[in-house]
């Protein structure tokens, strides 16, 4: 999942060997469930979604949501060894491993009461993949597996209404009946397991988003599809939860979806808070104003020293990895001599260690420790200012050519902290005079990153949806440019074998092919690697149930298990 610093991380930390399972941070005073109206988990998610349209989200903040409010056909197990049933009860996949069918709960229901059917999930995917709503996880995810598809990104909204109707018609997508739906792939992909499990996979009925448009609309018209998305009242899903107000700026209120299949939640009222500034948050935790929260980078010292509150605080490793981004279509920063100067004059040490008090690890691989493809042996991008400064002579550049350029920062403490840190990196190790560019979150994506205006950006960065290379390596690939390969380097060879991996079904010759993709990204310097992530939380202690696992959304712990979460008397 595409990573910023309120995003989420991981998905397969039992890979590394990291699994945790928790019921709250401190240990609850008293295992008696408290009244039905204390029954409220107050969290922070850091940042308002950009839309509620589950199809429409990308990050972790959104997801932290999105998956509540929506279930995806199969989820992770919590150990992460493989899928599970969720809104399917079970699935098939025929032989040649082109058609996976799924049975659907038979007693699934809408949050109105109206029975979940097949068709809802092929409307669903069909929204999802509808090429004028541009959604930021069909590539390269849907389109490069699922029958008819692979020509998405061939149209917009600005292609006709016959056009996009063919497309979308043309899918690999059935209900044959209304408890059995059918997705046919273009070819075998051993993964695509995993990617029915993404929270944004979710069915959606279109009576719903037809009435919130005022009638039906012309497949090529984004602004009505997506209207239904805007108003608690006609946001319709199949979760656990279901939103009872939205709050703009401040937060969304859940409460229990009363017709879940698995009964309803125990928890009456989830209150996922958009506070940026971590420090605020921490203060609201500290007077119990909130339940659950990341540690903010200055307060992890003091946290661990704290008899209390160390008690309350889990450090989560993470299998995600973080790194800068250079936008290789503004020159010079498209030579990747300029943009190796700009990795190797960062002491990634001296960032974990000084900066994020120990949180996290440093790092010269993409792919993260505890996973198939990790690998620190390439050590062209190790900090060397010598090095850096030489770089940028051989390339002809300038301090006065560098100078003109801004680092893209998120309005967060966390991204501020830690991008003053590698602009003083760059400035101090290179000569330079590099100011930050700081815009709040929701901007920085949609009017600055998918359209490719920025000059330097981060810490940007990923983590595993599901454990497979192939969840990697798609996102630099040429055709991710402005969706989740922000800086669009080219990299000669590196979309080839990446699609020769990914169709592959000898392991051992797909890891040598993601391999020599690695190489290729690192030493093109198409990301200056900085480090692999962990999370440091506090929950407190009358929170209980808490299952921590390496799926969690970032400091949403236990996310994917909160139906059985409760409050304890306190």
């Amino acid at each position: 999942m595409h990573s910023r610093l309120t995003i989420r991380r991981a998905l397969s930390l039992a890979t590394a060997g990291v699994f945790l399972v928790g019921c709250g941070g401190g240990g609850s005073t008293s295992a008696n469930p408290a009244p039905p109206d204390k029954q409220i988990l107050r969290v922070n998610d850091r940042t308002e979604p950009n839309s509620y349209d589950p199809t429409q989200q990308t990050y972790s903040y959104e997801a932290g949501v999105g998956r509540q409010v929506f279930e995806a056909l199969l989820k992770p197990k919590a150990d992460g060894s493989d899928v599970q049933a969720a809104a399917a009860k079970s699935y098939d996949i025929s032989s040649d491993g082109l058609t996976y069918t799924f049975h659907l709960q038979p007693n699934a229901k809408w949050s109105d009461g109206k029975p979940v059917t097949a068709s809802d999930w092929v409307y669903g995917y069909q929204h999802l993949l509808n090429p004028a709503l541009a959604a930021g996880y069909v590539d390269p995810y849907f389109d490069s597996v699922i029958a008819g598809a692979t020509h998405w990104g061939d149209f917009s909204s600005k292609s006709s209404v016959k056009d996009i109707d063919g497309f979308v018609s043309g899918l690999g997508l059935s209900a044959p009946d209304p408890s059995t739906f059918v997705i046919k792939l273009d070819h075998p992909a051993g993964y695509f397991k995993w990617v029915v499990t993404l929270w944004l996979a979710a069915p959606i009925r279109k009576d719903v988003v037809e009435q919130a448009a005022g009638g039906a609309f012309p497949s090529n018209d984004p602004t009505k599809a997506l209207m239904w998305a805007n108003n608690a009242a006609t946001i319709i899903g199949n979760g656990v939860f279901k939103i009872s107000e939205i709050a703009p700026k401040d937060h969304v209120t859940l409460v229990p979806n009363p017709y879940y299949w698995g009964g309803p939640a125990k928890l009456q009222q989830v209150i996922e808070y958009f506070i940026e500034d971590g420090n605020t948050a921490y203060s609201k935790y500290q007077t119990g104003a909130l339940d659950m929260i990341g540690v903010p980078l200055a307060d992890v010292t003091v946290v661990r020293g704290d008899p209390k509150l160390s008690k309350q605080a889990n450090l989560y490793p993470r299998l995600g990895t973080w790194w800068m981004v250079a936008n290789a279509q503004r020159p010079p920063l498209d030579n990747p001599k300029v943009r190796m100067a700009f990795a190797k004059s960062i002491d990634r040490n001296s960032l974990v260690n000084n900066v994020l008090h120990g949180v996290g690890t440093p790092t010269l691989s993409y792919i993260p420790k505890g996973m198939a493809g990790y690998d620190e042996s390439n050590k062209v991008q190790s900090f060397d200012p010598a090095a850096a400064k030489k770089l940028l002579a051989d390339a002809g550049v300038t301090a006065a050519d560098l100078n003109k350029f801004k680092l893209l920062t998120r309005n967060t403490t966390g991204n501020k902290t830690i991008n003053q840190f590698i602009v003083d990196q760059w400035n101090t190790n290179l000569g330079l005079n590099i100011q930050l560019d700081v815009v709040d979150s929701k901007t920085t994506t949609s009017r600055y990153l998918r359209k490719g205006d920025f000059d330097l950006y981060g810490p940007d960065g990923w983590g595993a949806d599901y454990p497979d290379q192939q969840d990697w390596f798609d996102n630099y690939t040429t055709g991710a440019c402005h969706s989740l390969n922000w800086g669009c380097a080219k990299l000669d060879g590196f979309d080839e074998l990446v699609k020769k991996a990914d169709a592959g079904v000898d392991q051992a010759q797909r890891n040598k092919d993601y391999a020599a993709a690695h190489k290729i990204m690192i030493d093109q310097a198409a990301i200056g690697m900085l480090y692999q992530d962990a999370e440091y939380d506090l929950i407190q202690p009358w929170v209980a149930n808490v299952k921590s696992t390496a799926i969690d959304d970032q400091f949403l712990v236990g996310s994917f298990y909160w139906h059985d979460v409760y409050i304890t008397t306190h």
